[in-house]
């Protein structure tokens, strides 16, 4: 069984991601402790290149691997959405993204309208680089029956999908019974009430899940996309960057 590959998502240390979203940090200054640490590259959250002056260039000469490249870009046919794909397009290609996570929108008469526009910024992106989209809450692919029309007649390898399986056991289970194969990444948060936590806090849940993934013949990688702090009282980022080295850990051990 091949072992995952698991990278920092650079939002997991953004303290501004659901407020201003400009960037509170420099990811060029973390870049030596996140590969000491042992991260095998990151998930880039655009805002942190597209908000702050020279750090595309700055990662790049770093040598990191972008494992992926996390945008906001919308799939209309309006101006502002095609000048943020054109934008999206340009960075992925200047790093050299192995892949590019996306979400649609919730509009139903737009639904072809959005898939015609994957489709287009697919083009543009190297060949070697997979679009991932989420399946988010609030947009049309949170139903898995949507999405399976979505992804009617597209590859599974170029269009592929981005699970979060620490959701519930169950759910993970109907993802995987109605994707398969087109899973190829994990966004890694873990939810305890209303709070996000380290995934050893729930360690039989967490192990349920990634049992399901081990038989259901996953072979992708992972993102520490949230972890234990995000968004709570006293965040601060050598917290929130020590919790996400312990999900990673955590990850590996059970995955060895």
């Amino acid at each position: 069984m091949r072992k995952p590959q698991i990278c920092l998502g650079t939002i997991a240390l953004e303290t501004n991601r659901w407020s201003t979203r400009i960037p509170s940090y420099l990811v060029s200054d973390w870049i030596e402790k996140i590969q000491t640490a042992g991260f095998e590259g990151i998930e880039l959250w655009e805002n942190h290149v597209l908000k702050s002056d020279k750090e595309a260039e700055k990662i790049k000469e770093s040598g990191i691997p972008v494992m992926v490249y996390n945008t906001y870009a919308g799939f209309t046919d309006s101006d502002d959405d095609k000048k943020a794909r054109i934008k999206a397009s340009e960075m992925i290609n200047y790093l050299d993204a192995g892949a590019v996570k996306y979400n649609i929108g919730n509009d139903p008469k737009l639904f072809n309208e959005y898939k015609k526009n994957v489709q287009v910024f697919a083009e543009s992106l190297p060949k070697s680089c997979a679009l991932l989209c989420e399946l988010h809450g609030g947009t049309l692919m949170e139903n898995n029956n949507t999405a399976q029309v979505f992804f009617d007649g597209l590859c599974p390898q170029k269009f592929a999908i981005v699970a979060h399986p620490f959701i519930s056991p169950e759910d993970l289970q109907t993802k995987f019974d109605y994707f398969g194969k087109r899973i190829v990444h994990i966004h890694s948060q873990l939810s305890l009430g209303d709070a996000h936590v380290c995934l050893e806090r729930r360690a039989e849940h967490v192990n349920a899940c990634v049992n399901i993934m081990k038989d259901s013949g996953f072979t992708g990688n992972f993102t520490i996309e949230f972890t234990e702090l995000t968004n709570s009282p006293g965040e601060n980022i050598d917290d929130l960057f020590a919790n996400a080295v312990k999900d990673m850990a955590y990850i590996r051990k059970l995955w060895p």
